[in-house]
């Protein structure tokens, strides 16, 4: 199984469709990604403001390096 991370523009596109309301099954389906791993995605990089793009690529990036 091969594993592909996801990348500064797909979070850039799940941000702006969480800002449209769009469910996550979608969001997965549009990027040809499992909606499980779309909902990690969110949840693990949510801040205080909710999710947004560059913090969250920041915090994968940082998780990463450890």
């Amino acid at each position: 199984m091969s594993y592909n991370q996801l990348s500064l523009e797909d979070r850039h596109y799940i941000y702006f469709s969480l800002q449209k309301h769009l469910s996550l099954s979608q969001i997965a389906k549009d990027l040809g990604r499992s909606q499980s791993t779309i909902s990690r995605e969110v949840k693990r990089n949510k801040g205080l403001k909710g999710y947004r793009f560059q913090q969250a690529n920041n915090k994968a990036i940082q998780r990463h390096k450890e």
